[in-house]
Protein backbone atom coordinates (compact mmCIF):
# COMPACT_ATOMS: atom_id res chain seq x y z
CA UNK A 1 0.00 0.00 0.00
CA UNK A 2 1.18 2.93 -1.13
CA UNK A 3 1.56 6.00 0.90
CA UNK A 4 -0.78 7.92 -1.13
CA UNK A 5 -3.06 5.56 -0.15
CA UNK A 6 -2.50 5.75 3.51
CA UNK A 7 -5.92 5.89 5.36
CA UNK A 8 -6.71 8.31 8.13
CA UNK A 9 -8.22 6.51 11.11
CA UNK A 10 -9.19 9.19 12.94
CA UNK A 11 -11.03 10.54 9.94
CA UNK A 12 -12.65 7.36 9.24
CA UNK A 13 -13.96 6.75 13.12
CA UNK A 14 -15.49 10.36 12.82
CA UNK A 15 -17.30 9.20 9.57
CA UNK A 16 -18.34 6.02 11.50
CA UNK A 17 -19.64 8.34 14.74
CA UNK A 18 -21.22 10.34 12.18
CA UNK A 19 -23.02 7.73 10.70
CA UNK A 20 -24.16 5.82 13.95
CA UNK A 21 -26.20 9.69 14.24
CA UNK A 22 -27.50 10.22 10.76
CA UNK A 23 -27.40 7.45 9.15
CA UNK A 24 -30.25 4.34 8.32
CA UNK A 25 -29.73 1.70 11.23
CA UNK A 26 -30.26 -1.56 9.43
CA UNK A 27 -30.15 -5.59 10.74
CA UNK A 28 -26.17 -5.63 9.02
CA UNK A 29 -25.14 -1.79 10.17
CA UNK A 30 -25.46 1.81 9.39
CA UNK A 31 -26.10 2.59 5.96
CA UNK A 32 -24.63 6.34 4.85
CA UNK A 33 -24.08 7.55 1.99
CA UNK A 34 -22.83 4.02 0.21
CA UNK A 35 -21.30 2.62 3.24
CA UNK A 36 -22.22 0.46 5.54
CA UNK A 37 -20.91 0.14 9.14
CA UNK A 38 -20.76 -1.98 12.11
CA UNK A 39 -18.99 -2.98 14.93
CA UNK A 40 -17.82 -6.83 16.49
CA UNK A 41 -20.03 -7.53 19.46
CA UNK A 42 -17.83 -5.49 22.09
CA UNK A 43 -17.42 -2.09 19.96
CA UNK A 44 -13.32 -2.16 19.86
CA UNK A 45 -13.76 -3.14 15.90
CA UNK A 46 -14.87 -0.89 13.48
CA UNK A 47 -15.35 -1.79 10.18
CA UNK A 48 -16.45 0.58 7.32
CA UNK A 49 -17.59 -0.97 4.16
CA UNK A 50 -18.51 0.38 0.50
CA UNK A 51 -18.97 -2.12 -2.37
CA UNK A 52 -15.26 -2.80 -3.26
CA UNK A 53 -13.35 -2.14 -0.19
CA UNK A 54 -13.34 -3.31 3.08
CA UNK A 55 -12.03 -0.93 5.93
CA UNK A 56 -11.36 -2.52 9.69
CA UNK A 57 -10.17 -0.61 12.41
CA UNK A 58 -8.75 -2.47 15.33
CA UNK A 59 -7.99 -1.37 19.09
CA UNK A 60 -5.05 1.21 19.37
CA UNK A 61 -6.10 2.28 15.75
CA UNK A 62 -4.23 -0.51 13.92
CA UNK A 63 -6.20 -0.79 10.70
CA UNK A 64 -6.69 -3.60 7.30
CA UNK A 65 -7.74 -2.28 4.31
CA UNK A 66 -8.91 -4.93 1.85
CA UNK A 67 -9.59 -3.80 -1.82
CA UNK A 68 -8.75 -5.07 -5.51
CA UNK A 69 -6.83 -2.11 -6.76
CA UNK A 70 -5.41 1.31 -6.07
CA UNK A 71 -8.20 3.14 -7.98
CA UNK A 72 -11.35 1.42 -6.17
CA UNK A 73 -9.16 2.43 -2.37
CA UNK A 74 -8.28 5.76 -3.54
CA UNK A 75 -12.38 6.71 -4.51
CA UNK A 76 -12.84 5.48 -0.82
CA UNK A 77 -10.50 7.34 0.96
CA UNK A 78 -12.05 10.17 -0.94
CA UNK A 79 -15.60 9.36 0.03
CA UNK A 80 -13.96 9.27 3.80
CA UNK A 81 -12.52 12.77 3.44
CA UNK A 82 -15.71 14.51 1.65
CA UNK A 83 -18.42 12.47 4.33
CA UNK A 84 -15.55 14.36 6.96
CA UNK A 85 -15.90 17.77 5.67
CA UNK A 86 -19.32 18.06 5.22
Amino acid sequence: MGEEHKVDVKQALRVFDRATKEGQKEADGWHFQGLTMSTDFDGYTVFINSPKVKLTVFFHNKYSVDYENSKDLGEFIKLIASLDKD
